[in-house]
């Protein structure tokens, strides 16, 4: 076990404590645990990328949203989310060549996330965000995503009108169920089965749907005007490979591009240069196999495997 995994752990046991006490307040405390992310991370190379930009900011509920802006202003967009504990500089291997190419990328960072104010994030949060971000832009041409951002990025697509929809999307290693995350969290910090049934209900309390009403692959499905590429390892320790599949079953027009070795964070060369051909000329890598519609919606189902294999959004509780 590592110290990490300690830490939560021990957390774990102390919601664990309360939960004898006020099952309802343990929920409460596990799911505020659940959307606090870990604190920046800002490596040099990546506040230099993030200092080229030009800032668009976005003042959302009274906090300020960095937005970051490269290349020509007239360009064509190309909107990214990444995941849970990344900053905007994750998008620094993508960014020369698309703005070579003429195009415009505009990345943000949420809250508690890379340059915005420290605070909590949630899913509905995240989809309120990158909507109104969207809205405000005008919509985008192109879409690069990963996880966690990239799950909520579809939700926010999904609710667009279709004027305002890209003609191509990146879709990387992104969940499908958002109930299987909270399991795996759970899991993670031995918490008692009754302060998972308090989250879900402090859950729809707060947003009026149930957990299972959060679900990538439905909203998938109302996305068959965006020609999708799916991209995940199948041997992704952090996000089970079975939620791209069950994604990508849902949504008519994508294509599944499988690259064993590259991990949840697919920051290979190889994938990179996948990314590009795709986005700049709509390319798919010869192995990716294409949902034209004659595949079955794969049910929801959240498997002992999943959760024996997967630690959750990201690395940060594993």
């Amino acid at each position: 076990m590592t110290s990490r995994q300690l830490l939560f752990r021990t957390v774990g046991a102390g919601i664990n404590a309360v939960s004898y006490v006020s099952p309802k307040i343990a929920g409460r405390l596990a799911f505020h645990l659940f959307s606090k992310p870990p604190a920046p991370n800002i490596r040099p190379k990546e506040r230099a990328f993030l200092d080229t930009a030009t800032r668009l900011d976005i003042s959302w509920e009274g906090m300020n949203i960095p937005v970051y802006s490269w290349g020509p202003p007239a360009g064509k967009v190309v909107f990214c989310a990444y995941g849970w504990g990344y900053n905007a500089g994750r998008w620094r291997h993508y960014v020369p060549a698309l703005t070579e190419a003429g195009y415009r990328v505009i990345a943000f960072d949420p809250p508690g996330h890379g340059l915005a104010p420290s605070s909590n994030t949630d899913y509905p949060k995240m989809v309120e965000i990158e909507s109104t971000i969207l809205r405000h832009i005008g919509g985008c041409e192109l879409v690069l995503c990963h996880s966690f951002g990239g799950g909520c990025l579809i939700e926010a697509l999904a609710g667009l009108p279709p004027a305002l929809h890209p003609k191509r999307a990146v879709v990387m290693a992104v969940f499908s169920e958002v109930k299987w995350i909270f399991q795996v969290f759970t899991i993670s910090l031995g918490l008692r089965p009754i302060i998972f049934e308090e989250m879900q209900r402090y859950i729809q309390n707060r947003s009026g749907r149930k957990l299972e009403e959060f679900d990538v692959a439905l909203n998938a499905h109302h996305l068959s005007d965006v020609k999708a590429l799916l991209i995940h390892d199948p041997e992704d320790k952090v996000t089970a490979f079975r939620n791209s599949q069950r994604n990508h079953s849902h949504w008519v027009n994508s294509a599944l591009y499988a690259p064993s070795g590259t991990g949840h964070h697919l920051g290979t060369a190889g994938v990179t240069r996948v990314v590009l051909t795709f986005l700049k000329e709509g390319t798919l890598p010869e192995s990716a196999r294409i949902n034209h519609g004659e595949l079955e919606p794969l049910p929801a189902m959240i498997t002992a495997e999943d959760l024996a294999s997967s630690g959750g959004v990201s690395d940060y509780y594993t």
